[in-house]
């Protein structure tokens, strides 16, 4: 009797929980059951990490906000709000009408004299999200040997004379058609960017940049060593999120910190709901989600912003879309460390550990700052700086991309330092290889205060009739800015192969050889797979070397990639038929060798090109 009426009890409650499970699942409010005057709550935390509820009252519908999508207008009050008004970082506040959840605050007027918003209905960010694998991945594109495609840099000009690169930015500003408005329209609420370590100078080079993104950069308080006194307020390891709790997607952490902040509007199971608006518009991604506790809500008249204090990890944004971002709960991202370990100008040594969000957009530009930020914390930003940057990119089941490379200039060598390493990322990630899995990247970078840039003035041999294989000793002279006239000889032998006859030998710096080679060769390369294009990138001139190429006038053709110089008339002929269209290119000279001279202790810059005559 008493084994059956405990098997009862048990199977009683079984049905309780199993019910209260339904009865606990979060409904919706239909937009098209809204009325104007209609009253409802909302909750955000205004500190600390407990949501607290504030009013809302319903003022009409604005249909077509975005195409196929509406927002509600409603006026907040209660709280803080009303000496607030709506503030950066309250973007995913839910709110609910009748216990039903009616969608995220998200949007807002700017200098406006009430707290009136716009709400994100959550049926349209359901909707918006699908958890299918990444139908991008995968996709092979184009790739722009001379430039950075599609990847935000530091502008033009500014104190630390960093350098325009081809971007485009449009696609990334949020809704640019309403400039015209001029404020006279609903904008997605800025996400407040807490940077936490980052020099001035880095401010100052990327803070466009960040902005133009729907980004406002507010003052860190780090995310790696929380203070004693607000680390009894964080909320429990075990404590899970829920509708109104803070969110922080941290795109740098160690020993710097990059975290945007919103607010979680709805949790179903594992999945997490929030902002109500992108953040980036990045679509299928890979960022940290973590915890956060809210300092205090600053109230200004320009635009209150909330302050942030980053806690625990909590899972993944897999999503990021024009109605809000998506995470899983319990899964861990990839993250992508970078070590640099930095030797001063004043012989001190210091070893820095980051990681960086991995993400296609992100992580070059991240990979910028990040290494930009190390050197000019240290460095002077004025006057001349020369860099060393040596390093390996490690991609698994891959060899490593080496980076070897020398900067010397007047306030522009930190800049040319980081895009060292950015553009090899950017290369890589640009690509879209599915098989690209970015393990680590190690640093060692070196500065001296000096100047350390000279430009080539002429180059000879004793003679200009040479015999192949035949060794002799190259003349190089060059001169500083100062005027100062430098004179090197290196042994050079000639090409053993080297047929009798007229032959060139180029003598250039890195950059130089490759311009000349894109301007043959074409600018667009389609790498076959991921080995090929990381053979490509090993294959980048260094910027602080000289070369020594010697070639011929002759006629032959690129293939895949593949440069085929000197072929027989025949075998062009085949080549170039109809049935090959638009497979090569043709080309005009042959390359018969070419090599890397040793370095010297000054950077030589430009080219020159010395007429020889192989003897029989």
């Amino acid at each position: 009797m008493k084994r059956w009426f405990w098997a009862a009890a048990l199977a009683t409650a079984w049905i309780l929980l199993s019910f209260s499970a339904l009865w606990a699942k979060t409904e919706f409010f239909k937009i098209e059951d809204l009325r104007p005057g209609m009253k409802g709550t909302g909750k955000t935390c205004f500190q600390g990490t407990t949501p607290q509820d504030f009013q809302v009252e319903i003022l009409g519908i604005l249909h077509g906000i975005n195409p196929g999508a509406s927002a509600v207008l409603a006026r907040l009050s209660g709280e803080t709000l009303d000496k607030t008004g709506v503030f950066e970082g309250m973007s995913g506040s839910p709110v609910f009408i009748d216990g039903k959840l009616l969608g995220a605050i998200a949007f807002s007027y700017t200098f406006a004299k009430e707290p009136i918003c716009g709400i994100t209905p959550i049926t349209q960010m359901v909707q918006t999200f699908d958890e299918s694998a990444d139908p991008s991945s995968g996709t092979k594109g184009a790739i722009k040997k001379s430039g950075l495609p599609n990847i935000p840099m530091p502008p033009f000009g500014g104190r630390y004379g960093l350098k325009e690169l081809p971007v485009q930015t449009g696609d990334l500003k949020k809704q640019p058609a309403l400039a015209a408005f001029g404020g006279h329209a609903l904008i997605p609420i800025a996400t407040p960017l807490s940077l936490g370590g980052v020099h001035p100078a880095t401010l100052d080079a990327f803070a466009p940049r960040l902005r133009a993104m729907g980004l406002s950069l507010l003052q860190g308080t780090g995310g790696s060593k929380p203070s004693p006194a607000s680390r009894s307020a964080r909320q429990p390891e075990d404590s899970p999120l829920e509708p109104g709790s803070n969110i922080v997607v941290p795109l740098v952490r160690g020993d710097l910190d990059v975290s945007a902040g919103g607010t979680v509007t709805h949790v179903d199971g594992n999945k997490v709901y929030a902002f109500g608006h992108s953040l980036l518009e990045l679509g299928f991604t890979e960022l940290p989600m973590h915890k956060a506790r809210a300092i205090t809500v600053f109230p200004s008249l320009e635009s209150s912003f909330k302050i942030l204090e980053t806690g625990e990890q909590a899972g993944t944004i897999r999503q990021d879309r024009g109605m809000g971002i998506y995470g899983i709960l319990g899964d861990m991202p990839r993250m992508v460390p970078l070590n640099v370990h930095l030797t001063t100008s004043r012989g001190v040594r210091r070893d820095l550990k980051y990681e960086l969000a991995r993400d296609p957009l992100l992580t070059p530009l991240l990979i910028n700052l990040t290494v930009y930020n190390t050197i000019v914390a240290t460095e002077r930003a004025q006057g001349f700086t020369t860099l060393r940057v040596h390093g390996k990119i490690h991609i698994k089941n891959q060899p490593p991309i080496e980076v070897h490379n020398r900067f010397s200039s007047n306030g522009g060598a930190p800049s040319d330092a980081s895009l060292s390493v950015a553009v090899p990322v950017n290369y890589l990630m640009a690509a879209g290889y599915r098989n690209l899995d970015l393990e680590n990247i190690d640093l060692e970078i070196s500065a001296q205060e000096t100047d350390q840039a000279a430009m080539l003035d002429s180059i000879s041999f004793s003679r200009t009739e040479v015999k192949a294989g035949e060794s002799l000793e190259l003349a190089i002279s060059y001169k500083k800015a100062n005027g100062e006239s430098l004179r090197e000889t290196y042994p050079v032998k000639i090409p053993e192969n080297a047929s009798p006859g007229p032959m060139l030998m180029l003598v250039a710096d890195g950059t130089a050889i490759m311009s000349m080679e894109d301007k043959e060769e074409g600018d667009i390369l389609v790498p076959r797979d991921l080995t090929q294009l990381i053979r490509f990138i090993n294959n980048i001139r260094k910027n602080d070397r000289l070369y020594v190429r010697f070639f011929r006038q002759e006629p032959g053709v690129l293939v895949k990639g593949e440069g085929m110089p000197g072929l027989p008339p025949s075998y062009l002929s085949i080549l170039k038929s109809e049935r090959k269209a638009g497979a090569i290119t043709s080309i005009r000279t042959s390359t018969i060798l070419e090599y890397e001279l040793p370095p010297s202790d000054f950077m030589i810059e430009g080219a020159k090109i010395l007429r020889l005559v192989i003897k029989p």
